[in-house]
């Protein structure tokens, strides 16, 4: 049962904390590992309310522009071609690549436009005083998608075709680019200026209140990854989901099987990571000729075209990336493993790093789909999305799941045992 205490339970080490004076305007870091406990911002709530929601309905009417237009226009030969982010989608539902559409659809087009939707769904009424029903679990869904919305990363692989397609033919940016720039950023300000735990206080203190309970020594406290709410759970069941009263998010003392689930997930990214890298990722046909590029193919054309910046991006999110993650997965898995205790701080940080740096490695996959979908000449030059570009997306999403299922407070929890 959820409690008011100034109690405050680390999501990434796990360490109960009692906070003495909470700032205005600044960030709470955990005393032992640095992370991030609270953040908040010097802002009226309703003030903040009418500002996020003048700016979620801006990033509407571009999310609509930055669809409907040709983010890019292609002239080669006397033939013009164009596409839109739908129409990369649906040359991939085209070539029964289902897997791969989904996620393209998912990452530039799906959840910006849950994150926007869901956010007008709840500011709109907060901005009048007034609560939509099921605010809780709206909410809750545009938290979910949020590490799954990946525009910035969408924008660097539309860079990277304009430079690949501009030795094949003229390319002339669309409408639509200008309203997707303009869009990443109105979604920077949404996200920077919302408080989500004074959001979450409006929500939860119009539709309900709730009664204290009083901390018992069966129990054990945990905060809500959803709305931060400090909650109990039972000693008995740690390892089973319990829901947050507030919001409905299963809670747990700690992620259930967590070490069971990353392993399989990494093992499963590992082994797709070879044919993402030997099977091409794009096939290019003409003159009667096909010929496949793999990955690291892409990188070398860049560098010996003289576009060298960009080939150490490509390099680096499409190569070092997904290892680096792997080689940190594998190694928390094997330390957490053998109940090491070799510093439980930085293994911690080098955790934060995956959930950061993971995203960037769709890079790749937005330049080849944006290519397939632009170049189609028949006689002249037709690409087409390779197996290697699957092999890559699975990797990618497999490496965000493992990342997602890893519980960073089994690190700690070897440290705390040894000091018992």
């Amino acid at each position: 049962m959820p409690i008011h205490a100034p109690i405050i339970s680390c999501h990434d080490c796990g360490l109960l904390q009692q906070i003495s004076h909470m700032p205005e305007d600044g960030d709470v870091k955990c005393c032992r590992c640095d992370s991030t406990l609270r953040r908040r911002q010097k802002v009226d709530p309703f003030k903040s309310i009418g500002h996020t929601l003048a700016l979620v309905i801006t990033a509407l009417i571009l999310w609509v522009i930055a669809n409907v237009y040709p983010i890019l226009q292609i002239e080669a030969e006397g033939h013009a071609l164009s596409t839109t982010l739908f129409g990369c989608v649906s040359y991939l539902l085209d070539a029964k690549m289902f897997f791969l559409a989904g996620l393209v659809f998912l990452t530039s087009i799906g959840a910006p436009l849950i994150q926007l939707t869901g956010m007008l769904y709840i500011f709109l009424p907060l901005h009048f005083h007034r609560t939509p029903p099921y605010a809780t679990t709206v909410y809750r869904l545009v938290h979910l998608v949020r590490d799954w919305s990946m525009l910035e990363v969408v924008m660097l692989g539309i860079l990277v075709s304009v430079v690949k397609i501009s030795a094949l033919a003229t390319v002339i940016p669309g409408i639509a680019l200008v309203a997707f720039s303009l869009l990443i950023l109105f979604i920077a300000a949404i996200l920077s200026s919302i408080n989500t735990e004074m959001i979450w206080e409006q929500v939860d203190t119009l539709e309900q209140s709730r009664e204290t309970k009083q901390y018992q020594t069966d129990t054990q406290l945990v905060n809500c990854h959803n709305c931060y709410l400090l909650s109990t759970v039972s000693v008995d069941h740690a390892q089973h989901d319990e829901q947050c009263d507030r919001c409905g998010t299963a809670i747990h003392f700690r992620k259930p099987n967590s070490l069971n689930r990353c392993t399989a997930l990494v093992i499963a990214a590992i082994v797709l990571y070879i044919p993402a890298n030997l099977l091409p990722v794009m096939v290019v046909s003409g003159m009667g000729n096909s010929e496949g590029d793999t990955i690291i193919s892409g990188v070398l054309y860049l560098a010996s075209t003289g576009d060298m910046p960009l080939a150490v991006i490509l390099f680096i999110a499409s190569i070092c990336v997904p290892i680096i993650k792997l080689l940190i997965l594998v190694m928390l898995l094997i330390t957490v493993h053998f109940k090491s205790q070799w510093r439980p701080k930085e293994r911690t940080q080098l955790y934060r790093l995956t959930e950061l740096i993971g995203r960037w490695s769709m890079v790749d996959i937005f330049v080849d789909t944006l290519m397939a979908a632009l170049i189609q000449i028949e006689g002249l030059m037709v690409i087409e999305a390779g197996m290697g570009a699957v092999a890559f997306g699975a990797v990618v999403v497999l490496t965000i799941l493992a990342a997602m299922a890893f519980d960073p407070r089994l690190i700690w929890d070897n440290m705390e045992q040894v000091n018992e």
